[in-house]
Order: structure tokens, then C-alpha cells, then sequence
């Protein structure tokens, strides 16, 4: 029995040893397949959910994460202004402060998870450490400022939109008022012309019912001096 229990222990002993060999040959694999299936080419659909929280990597230096994204800003048109950068506090250049990134200034890398609801990020600055340092902190004084820059530029945009529609639309008017007058110019001219070609063509008539009746009394008042003659 104890022969037994010793075999099947050793037996179990060799076969964890081989299965923990394994699957850490098998995550060495999996982490080497999934940095071979990194891109950061356009993927036509982000999950913010998962963009929260993802790493971010500072120009120079790719295996060490300075931080992760803390939040991302949208403006009035529900499109993206800003991302928000936590940084760690052992970056001392940094203080462990949260910087406002433009979406420019960063390039999303998205690594193959095998479910496509479930996407993993990577964020890569298109800035070092040193330079990251001098945006904008992330803050109650720089919401308020931003909140109020991106309103006027609203306004503005708004503004500049209905003022474009609006000189369309007197263009557009003006266009076909113009043609209206000319196309009313020219029946105008048309008819001036028929009356004028039907007054000359009634005077040349009259013109020359004039004649004929003349040559015929002419001709009538020969007859009659013929006649009285003889």
C-alpha cells in the first residue's frame, strides 16, 4: 500500500512538474504570439471601456508603462477632444500627475485577444517623458477653461453655419430672381419684336393696297378718257 501511495505520489509529483513546464512554455508562446499580433492600424471601432485603464508607453522607452489612460474627454459633438493620462510617481519628471493628451499625439495599438468585444490596448505617446511633463495637468481650473473654449468655438461654428446657409440662400435667390428678369427681359424683347414685324408687315400691306388701288383708278380713269374721246 505504501508502495503504492509513494509510486502514484511521484507519478503525480512528475506529472505537475511537466504540466507547470508546459504552460509556462505556453505563456512564453502565447505572450510572444500576442506581441507579434500588435498593430496600429485603424480598427474603424473603438471600445472605450477598454481604453480606460490601458497602458501607456512614453516615446523612447517601450517596456516600461509611465502610466495609464484615466479618462477620455468628449467635446459638444460627441466626438473625442482629449485623453487623460495618470502617471505613475516613481517618474519623478512627472510628480505621478494627470496630463491632458490630444488624440494626435498618441497612437492606439490594439493586440489580438481572440474576442473581438474584448480588445487589449497598448497607448503609445508620440512624446517623451520629459515633454509629456509639459502639458496641461489635468484639473478643475483647466476643465473650466477648456469647457468655456470648446462652448465659443460651438457658438462659433454654429454661428459661422447659419450665416453660410443663409448667404446660400440669398445666393441661390438672387440667382434665380436674376434669371427670372432675364428670361422676362427676353420674352419682353420678343414680343417688342413680333409687334414690330407685325406692324412693318401691316404697313407694307396697307402700302401696297395702296398701290393696287391706285394703278386701278389709274387704269379706270384711262378707260373712261378713251371712251369720251370717241
Amino acid at each position: 500500500m505504501n508502495i503504492k501511495t509513494s509510486a502514484i505520489t511521484g507519478l503525480t509529483a512528475i506529472t505537475l512538474a511537466a504540466s507547470s513546464s508546459l504552460a509556462f512554455a505556453d505563456s512564453n508562446t502565447s505572450n510572444s504570439a500576442q506581441q507579434a499580433t500588435v498593430t496600429s492600424q485603424a480598427q474603424g471601432m473603438y471600445s472605450a471601456d477598454h481604453l480606460l485603464d490601458a497602458p501607456v508607453y512614453a516615446k523612447g522607452n517601450d517596456n516600461d508603462a509611465i502610466g495609464e489612460v484615466k479618462d477620455v474627454l468628449l467635446g459638444n459633438g460627441m466626438q473625442i477632444r482629449s485623453f487623460v493620462v495618470e502617471t505613475k510617481g516613481k517618474f519623478g519628471v512627472l510628480g505621478g500627475k494627470s496630463y491632458v493628451v490630444s488624440p494626435d499625439q498618441l497612437t492606439v495599438r490594439t493586440k489580438t485577444t481572440g474576442k473581438a468585444t474584448e480588445p487589449d490596448y497598448r497607448i503609445e505617446l508620440n512624446m517623451t517623458r520629459n515633454q509629456l511633463g509639459k502639458e496641461p495637468v489635468y484639473s478643475d481650473s483647466w476643465w473650466t477653461n477648456a469647457q468655456n473654449q470648446a462652448d465659443q468655438a460651438w457658438q462659433d461654428t454654429k454661428s459661422a453655419t447659419s450665416s453660410a446657409w443663409t448667404k446660400v440662400k440669398n445666393t441661390t435667390s438672387n440667382i434665380v430672381n436674376g434669371t427670372q428678369n432675364k428670361a422676362d427681359d427676353a420674352a419682353d424683347a420678343t414680343s417688342n419684336a413680333a409687334h414690330k414685324a407685325g406692324n412693318k408687315m401691316s404697313n407694307a400691306a396697307d402700302a401696297a393696297g395702296d398701290k393696287a388701288s391706285n394703278a386701278a383708278n389709274d387704269a379706270s380713269n384711262k378707260v373712261d378718257n378713251a371712251t369720251d374721246n370717241n
